[in-house]
């Protein structure tokens, strides 16, 4: 039997079961699972308002090429005495004299040149890069998430068809058992085993139950939403095509998302270079001010009041001419620049391993899936013939249920090895880059 013809007969079987006993519940298909994921996975916000932040921070307004503008004010007033002598012999005193007055000015100050200033924002801008990055990294680990469980849900939904229907077998096997038992034909022990079996396969068949609902739960919580809301699936029975070995670890090295991310960050720290460079260079900077002034002084006073108003500007120049610790600080970004290019290196040879070693795995999972695919089909055999032998009393009930068993552990083994194919794409798919398209 090929693998698409016995999972199409496993989900009509599975389809059989929804129809009968989960009628009214949601049908969850993988594309929706990733769509609600992409939209209400808490660690995917998270990393999406830290874009926003890194987005921020790249505006020229957050950067120093706006003016500063800043105003002050005060109001000030003594009162007291005061004996004032001139050297012309003339004599003034002032007792209990009120004196008070103003000030208010507008200033702004403006950088003209700061080369320190442009590399900062072009770091601030491949920072966002990486964030943008980090942020496709997460939607990947998240997705990782649920698919694996979803898979693990589908896997759990057509091993409990599968048992189903093996309960619905053993059910069939005890009437026949009473029904010769009452005609005399067959003996009670023949009953006694067929009950049995019912309640082995039973518990098999709650067990894996139990399993798909916590499994569901786990797929609730990866995808951001409310652990008891229930679903149902159907189950995935296409197997992905990949181009050669080659092709994929030059894609990997290509499109990978850590590779990516190490990358950029390398970008970042080549300006860290340019930044501590920059600070050789002078910078200028303008300031441009309006002030005013009022006094008003008691009477007798040299002045008794004073005005003043005005505009004031400058520019200045600022030269680092000598930094001892600017050449230490350089030589440590060439070393840490130094470490990740080594680090990239790395993480490429890494990457082809890993690709390497998921694609053998991939291949040895098809390869299992063949092997299975053959184990059904001559279980399917053996146990028609056993049944027709059973029936026609030339093969006892032992016989009969070792052939059942026979046929379950087939078809549970070719449904484990289908899934576990899945699991492979999935990792394939995140190690070249593809996982989010």
């Amino acid at each position: 039997m090929a693998i698409k013809t016995y999972i199409g007969y496993v989900i009509c079987l599975f389809i059989g079961l929804l129809a009968t006993s989960l009628s009214g519940q949601e049908i969850l298909t993988l594309d929706q699972a990733r769509e609600i994921t992409l939209a209400n996975n808490f660690g995917i916000k998270i990393a999406m308002n830290n874009v926003e932040i890194a987005e921020n921070l790249t505006e020229r307004k957050a950067n120093n090429y706006l003016p500063n503008v800043s105003a002050s004010g005060g109001l000030s007033g003594d009162f007291g005495s005061a004996n004032q002598q001139f050297n012309n012999g003339a004599e003034a005193q002032v007792s209990n004299a009120f004196t008070w007055g103003l000030n208010a000015s507008v200033g702004a100050d403006y950088t003209i040149y700061d080369q320190r200033r442009t590399i900062a924002l072009n770091q601030l801008q491949e920072s966002l890069n990486t964030s943008n990055l980090t942020l496709r990294q997460t939607i990947e680990q998240n997705l990782i998430q649920v698919y694996t469980s979803y898979y693990i849900v589908s896997q759990l939904a057509v091993n409990i068809a599968v048992l189903q229907e093996t309960i619905d077998i053993s059910k069939d096997r005890l009437k026949r058992a009473q029904f010769a038992y009452e005609l005399g034909q067959g003996s009670g022990l023949d009953v006694l085993n067929a009950e049995v079996d019912i309640q082995t396969d039973s518990v098999n068949i709650l067990t894996a139950i139990i399993n798909l609902d916590t499994e569901k739960r786990n797929l609730n919580v990866a995808m951001g939403r409310d652990a008891s809301t229930q679903f149902e699936i159907v189950p995935a029975q296409d197997i992905a095509s990949f181009e050669t070995i080659d092709i994929l670890i030059a894609r990997a090295k290509e499109n990978n998302t850590t590779l990516l991310i190490n990358r950029q960050n390398l970008i970042v720290t080549e300006l860290n270079l340019d930044l501590i460079d920059a600070e050789s260079r002078p910078t200028v900077n303008s300031a441009l001010s309006y002030a005013y002034a009022f006094s008003d002084n008691a009477p007798g006073s040299f002045v008794e009041r004073s005005t003043s108003n005005g505009l004031g500007g400058n520019i200045g120049l600022a030269w680092t001419l000598f930094d001892g610790s600017r050449s230490i600080r350089r030589q440590n970004s060439v070393l840490d620049l130094t470490n990740q290019k080594l680090q990239i290196d790395q993480f490429e040879q890494e990457i082809e391993r890993d690709i390497i070693n998921a694609w053998d795995t991939y291949q040895n999972e098809l390869f299992i899936i063949s092997v299975q695919e053959n184990a059904v089909a001559t279980n399917e055999e053996n146990f028609k013939r056993t049944e027709e032998q059973f029936r026609s009393g030339q093969a006892n009930s032992i016989e009969f249920r070792q052939a059942q068993l026979n046929l379950l552990n087939a078809q549970v083994n070719l449904t484990n090895a289908l899934y576990s194919v899945k699991i492979r794409e999935i990792d394939i798919k995140q190690l070249v880059g593809d996982l989010i398209d």
